[in-house]
């Protein structure tokens, strides 16, 4: 009986792996634009397309899905690592928190989840505001699971807010622009959609992140529906815009990064001579405006990844179009993780900066 169970523990796991390394060669060709079953060169993103010849064995041109699944079956070990490196435990939830983990805002890919920590008393009439909460990771990487994407929505719910900690598409996941902006505007829509059932004021709804994250939840303050950067995902009648932004170490023109454009060829992967394009469509500053809600910036002069002007310029060019709340806490030092380095001032900073532009209106 026990070698009976150890091998039938065995079928189980190389079937369920199976299961795993199929839905992810499934979600490679839903890329396959024309349905001929294979993939080109233009079809595919990001890492994708960079290691596309690598990947094509045969040197035709195309990625059958005999050659997905070969590349697939080389992924999951690295990726495992990968992942452990980066998994931070989760923090103990404070008293009266509760948190619904890993809710789906969209169907269809492993990114599409969320987060939600919720006070555990009930809501005031109205509902409490919300909180949105968007890591960082250069786009490439990071996760809603563990650190301060935990441990800040349990303390702010405990505060009596309603938060949601996301997560999106990656580049590796062909989650470049305007994917990750897709779905960060998808989870807020989510939350307002669900409003009721959580006891969030829907007109009531902030956002932090840092770095890449703070790039996206800048998006969120500033891009209306306008501008096409929905994509085509849930809950399309709610709106994706949030009433206050608190944004740390800030990419916010790509047009000009260090004086050129920028070149992440994840982010903003595609046609050379459309960069520039693809630059100012991503980048915040393109979108300031007059009616933009408050923001809170927080910037060290000595970050060596985002520099401090990207920063400076948004906080700039958000005066000049007459945006009413606007401010800029500036470092000499901090470097790029400079809201945890001065955390004695951006903390309680964030703090008062949400309580007066979401809870002073209750």
């Amino acid at each position: 009986m026990r070698i009976f169970g150890i091998l039938l523990c065995l079928v189980l796991t190389i079937f369920s792996t199976a299961n795993a390394e199929g839905e992810r060669v499934t979600q490679w060709l839903a890329a396959d634009k024309n349905n001929d079953g294979v993939l080109t060169v233009d079809e595919t993103s990001g890492l994708m397309k960079k290691f596309f010849d690598r990947n094509d064995a045969d040197k035709d041109g195309k990625l059958t899905k005999a050659e997905l699944e070969a590349l697939d079956k080389r992924l999951p070990q690295k990726k495992a690592q990968a992942g452990k490196q980066r998994t931070r435990p989760a923090p103990v939830l404070p008293s009266g928190v509760t948190v619904k983990k890993n809710q789906v805002y969209r169907e269809g890919h492993d990114r599409w989840k969320l987060d939600v920590y919720l006070p555990e008393s009930d809501a005031p009439k109205g509902g409490r505001p919300g909180l949105v909460y968007v890591h960082g990771g250069g786009w490439k990487s990071g996760s809603k699971d563990g650190g301060q994407w935990a441990s800040l929505p349990a303390g702010y719910a405990a505060k009596g807010y309603v938060c949601i900690s996301v997560n999106y598409r990656l580049t590796v996941d062909g989650g470049g622009f305007p994917a990750c902006i897709h779905d960060v505007k998808n989870a807020v829509r989510w939350f307002r959609a669900h409003a009721d059932e959580l006891g969030l004021d829907p007109k009531r709804i902030g956002a932090y992140g840092n770095s890449a994250g703070a790039h996206l939840v800048s998006i969120l303050g500033l891009v209306k529906k306008e501008a096409d950067l929905e994509g085509d995902g849930t809950h399309l009648d709610q709106s994706s815009l949030v009433q206050a932004v608190c944004a740390s170490a800030t990419p916010s023109n790509f047009l000009s990064w260090k004086g050129e454009p920028f070149s992440n060829r994840g982010l903003l992967e595609g046609d050379p001579k459309t960069l520039a394009d693809r630059a100012t469509a991503a980048s915040p500053v393109t979108y300031v405006a007059k009616d933009a809600p408050p923001f809170l910036l927080i910037h060290a002069k000595d970050d060596r990844v985002v520099p401090f002007q990207q920063g400076k310029i948004l906080a700039e060019k958000l005066k000049a179009a007459g945006a009413e709340n606007v401010t800029l806490m500036s470092y000499e030092s901090g470097g790029h993780g400079v809201f945890g380095a001065m955390q004695k001032e951006t903390h309680p900073g964030m703090e008062a900066f949400f309580a007066k532009a979401l809870k002073s209106r209750e």
